[in-house]
C-alpha cells in the first residue's frame, strides 16, 4: 500500500509538468490550421491581383510614355573576309534638347465582383525641340545619311490605350503618327511619324515639335526622362497617389481634392546619353530611369491579416493559460478536448476576419471577428469552469489582446516596439500572478497520518 501511495503522490506532483507539456504540444498542433489560413490569405491576395490586372489591361494597362525619339538611319560600309565592301544600315537615336509634358488625369474605380482597380483617362501635351545632329561627330559621311527615312517615334506599352488620332507639329508642318515598330525596344508597341526636310537643315538647327496624347490606362502613369532637360507636370482629382520610379517630384501638392506634381530631370541625372547608335544602350537602362505616379487603391487587407496570423500563438496561449491556472490553483479539471475546442475558436477568428474584411472596412471586420471570438470563448469558458465569474475573467484578457493586436497592425513603424512591450507585459503579469506559487507542492496532497 505504501508503494501505491508513493506512486500516486509522484504522479500528482508531475501532473503539472505533464499538463504544461500537453498545452505546448497542443499549441504546436493548432499552428497547422493557422498555416492553412495563411495559405488561404495568399490565395485570395493572388486572386485579387489577377482580377485587378485584368481590369487594368482592359483599359490599356499601366501606361508609360517613352519618347519622342528621333531615329535617323545611315549606311555603314565594311569589308568581308574576301575583301569585298558590304553595305548595311545602322541607326542613330537622338533625344530632344528640351522635353515638356503637361496633362491631367481623370481617375475612377472599376469593380469586378468584390475586387476593384483604378483606371484613368489622360490627355498629355508633349512639346519640346530638337537639334539637327552633326554626323561628322559620328564619322559618318553626309552622303551616307538617309535623311528621307528619318522617323520620330513614341513607344507605348499598349497602343489600345490610344483614344484619338495623334498629329505631330514638326516645325511648320504637321504629320500624322502611324503604328510602327519600337525604335529603341523599350516596349512592345510604338507610334511613329515620318520626318521630311531634314536634309535641307544644317547641323545645329533647332526644330520645335508638339503633339497631344489622349490615353486610357490603369494603375500607374509613368514617363522617361528623354530630354536634355525633362519637365513633367500632371494633376488629378485622385486623393491618394504614390510617387514611384527613379525620381521623385521636385514639387507636389496633396489634398483631399487631388494632387499636382512636377518633375524636372536634367540629362546628367540619368545613365544614358543624348544620342547613341543602335545596340549601344540597353532598353532596360532606359526603363529603369522611369518615374511617375501610381493611382492604385490602397488595399492592405491581406497584408494586415497576414501580420495578424503571426501573433496566432499568443492568442492560443492566453485562454490555455487561464484554464491552466484554474486547474493548478483552483483544483478544477479541464479536459484536453475542451482545450482543443477553445484553440479552434481562436483559429476561426482569423478566417472570420479574412472573409469579413473583403466586404467591410477593416476596422469593422476586425471588431466583428474579435467580438464574436471573445464572446464564444467566454461563454464556453463559463460552462467549462462552472462559474460565470470564472469565465468572465477571459473577456477583458481577450479584449486587451485583440486591442493590442489591432494597435500593432495599424502602426507599421512601431509594430516591433508595440509587440515586444506587449509580450513583456504579459509575461510580467503571469510572473506576478504566480510569484507565490510553490510549484513543488502544486498537485500534491498532504500525506495522511498513520
Amino acid at each position: 500500500m505504501d508503494t501505491i501511495n508513493r506512486i500516486a503522490h509522484t504522479t500528482r506532483r508531475f501532473s503539472v509538468l505533464l499538463k504544461a507539456a500537453f498545452i505546448a504540444g497542443l499549441v504546436l498542433v493548432l499552428l497547422i490550421p493557422l498555416f492553412v489560413v495563411q495559405a488561404m490569405v495568399s490565395e485570395r491576395e493572388s486572386r485579387r491581383a489577377a482580377v485587378e490586372a485584368e481590369i487594368i489591361q482592359s483599359r490599356g494597362g499601366e501606361q508609360a510614355v517613352g519618347g519622342p525619339v528621333l531615329t535617323i538611319p545611315f549606311v555603314v560600309r565594311t569589308k568581308d573576309a574576301a575583301g569585298r565592301v558590304v553595305e548595311s544600315t545602322d541607326r542613330l537615336h537622338v533625344l530632344p534638347d528640351a522635353l515638356t509634358v503637361e496633362g491631367s488625369v481623370d481617375a475612377e474605380r472599376r469593380r469586378r465582383g468584390i475586387y476593384e482597380a483604378v483606371v484613368y483617362d489622360t490627355t498629355l501635351h508633349v512639346s519640346g525641340s530638337y537639334t539637327v545632329p552633326d554626323f561628322a561627330a559620328w564619322r559618318v559621311a553626309a552622303a551616307d545619311v538617309l535623311w528621307a527615312e528619318a522617323i520620330l517615334s513614341v513607344e507605348l506599352p499598349d497602343q489600345r490605350g490610344l483614344k484619338e488620332r495623334v498629329d505631330l507639329a514638326w516645325g511648320r508642318s504637321t504629320v500624322g503618327f502611324r503604328s510602327g515598330r519600337p525604335a529603341i525596344g523599350m516596349f512592345s508597341g510604338s507610334i511613329e511619324a515620318p520626318i521630311g526636310g531634314l536634309a535641307d537643315r544644317r547641323p545645329g538647327d533647332r526644330i520645335p515639335f508638339a503633339f497631344d496624347l489622349a490615353l486610357t490606362g490603369g494603375g500607374s502613369l509613368s514617363f522617361l526622362p528623354l530630354g536634355d532637360e525633362t519637365t513633367v507636370r500632371i494633376e488629378s482629382a485622385w486623393p491618394g497617389p504614390s510617387f514611384t520610379g527613379a525620381f521623385l517630384p521636385s514639387e507636389r501638392t496633396l489634398s483631399a481634392d487631388g494632387f499636382t506634381a512636377a518633375w524636372k530631370v536634367p540629362s546628367m541625372a540619368r545613365p544614358f546619353p543624348q544620342a547613341w547608335r543602335s545596340g549601344e544602350v540597353d532598353p532596360g537602362v532606359l526603363q529603369a530611369s522611369s518615374f511617375g505616379a501610381s493611382l492604385m487603391a490602397p488595399v492592405d487587407v491581406y497584408q494586415k491579416v497576414t501580420r495578424s496570423v503571426k501573433y496566432g500563438a499568443l492568442f492560443l496561449l492566453l485562454p490555455f493559460l487561464v484554464f491552466f491556472l484554474f486547474e493548478v490553483l483552483g483544483g478544477l479539471r479541464v479536459h484536453p478536448l475542451q482545450y482543443l475546442l477553445v484553440g479552434f475558436a481562436e483559429c476561426l477568428f482569423y478566417l472570420l476576419l479574412l472573409s469579413l474584411a473583403e466586404h467591410l472596412p477593416f476596422v469593422a471586420a476586425y471588431l466583428a471577428a474579435a467580438g464574436a471570438a471573445t464572446l464564444m470563448v467566454t461563454l464556453y469558458a463559463s460552462a467549462v469552469l462552472g462559474s460565470w465569474r470564472r469565465g468572465i475573467l477571459l473577456a477583458p484578457s481577450l479584449a486587451a489582446a485583440y486591442g493590442f493586436l489591432y494597435a500593432t497592425l495599424q502602426s507599421e513603424d512601431f509594430a516591433l516596439l508595440i509587440g515586444s512591450v506587449g509580450l513583456f507585459a504579459i509575461l510580467a503579469l503571469v510572473m506576478i500572478l504566480t510569484r507565490r506559487v510553490d510549484w513543488y507542492r502544486v498537485g500534491s496532497r498532504p500525506e495522511s497520518g498513520p
